[in-house]
């Protein structure tokens, strides 16, 4: 098995991070609480809120939350499925460059 190449999987944390702070929430309401559920391809992290709040991360975080859970399951399915697309864009890049050079 390849280990993890490390400049690959920083940029799939990085990328994971700016993706929960950027795609909206997924929203279910359950009874009294409104819990906001965050992250993407699976949902990794969940606030737990009384009164509707926004649809972001960061203001979810500050303001008005009763509680957070995050699934450390669903964080690393997410990175790895990042990962791997960031080899396989880094692997269409350079065949690109490769064919790009023979002509």
């Amino acid at each position: 098995m390849k280990r993890f190449r490390a400049y690959e999987f920083k940029i799939s944390i990085f990328i994971l991070i700016i993706a929960s702070f950027i795609i909206p929430a997924n929203i279910i309401n359950n009874g009294t609480l409104i819990v906001y559920n965050f992250g993407f391809p699976c949902d990794y992290w969940s606030i737990y809120q009384v009164n509707e709040g926004s649809y972001q991360l960061f203001n979810n975080i500050f303001n008005g939350n009763r509680g957070m859970y995050i699934n450390i399951l669903g964080l690393f399915i997410n990175l790895i499925v990042i990962y791997g697309l960031v080899m396989l864009l880094k692997k269409i890049y350079i065949r690109v460059i490769k064919t790009k050079n023979r002509l």
